[in-house]
């Protein structure tokens, strides 16, 4: 079964002060060791969605076997890059990963998600590590339509977490990244401190 995982590449990075793709992470920069992971992932169709200094990305995007699509209402918010990733995914996809390039994950959680979002059949997936759920999140291709017409005035994503709320399987991980937000010059200091050492 096909699947397709949008990676969230178009925001200004304003909290950060410098573009989060460009910033080392594992040897690499962090959009590029997302690429890869999602590529190493069973994940067949991997969407790199771009906005702000897209040409930067557009760059590095080309040594990968990935779709780019630039999303020119980057201003506007996540909602924007989310439809716009939507919209460039395969039909045929049957479950749908969402993850922001400032959120890196591992190959093996990839993995699991996939692989229990196929087996269960679930409407979204999430993982959860101590008890806390994380990222990145599955959504089965049945809310695909409800994903497109997703706004930043309620919420976005939350809001279709909230309706589908009983039905959200938990997937347990032994992978305490699924919590990295790097949002800010310190979220970021203490993610190379406590994760690359």
């Amino acid at each position: 079964m096909a699947g397709a995982a949008i990676l969230l590449a178009g925001g200004q990075s304003t909290r950060m002060g410098k573009l989060k793709g460009l910033l080392p992470w594992h040897g690499r920069t962090l959009f590029e060791y997302q690429l890869q992971t999602l590529l190493e992932s069973p994940f067949s169709d991997v969407i790199a969605v771009v906005g702000y200094r897209s040409e930067e990305l557009e760059k590095i995007a080309k040594n990968y076997p990935v779709k780019v699509v630039k999303n020119n209402l980057f201003h506007t918010g996540k909602c924007s890059s989310i439809i716009a990733g939507l919209n460039t995914a395969n039909d045929s996809s049957s479950n749908i990963l969402i993850t922001a390039v400032d959120q890196p994950s591992s190959a093996q959680t990839l993995s699991r998600l996939y692989n229990v979002q196929i087996k269960e059949n679930s409407l979204i997936t999430v993982p959860v590590f101590q008890g806390k759920r994380g990222h990145p999140v599955v959504f089965s291709l049945v809310l695909r339509e409800e994903l497109s017409a997703i706004k930043e005035e309620t919420k976005g994503l939350r809001s279709v977490f909230q309706k589908h709320k009983s039905l959200v399987k938990e997937v347990p991980v032994d992978d305490s990244s699924i919590h990295l937000n790097l949002n800010t010059p310190e979220d970021y200091l203490h993610a190379l401190k406590n994760w690359l050492c």
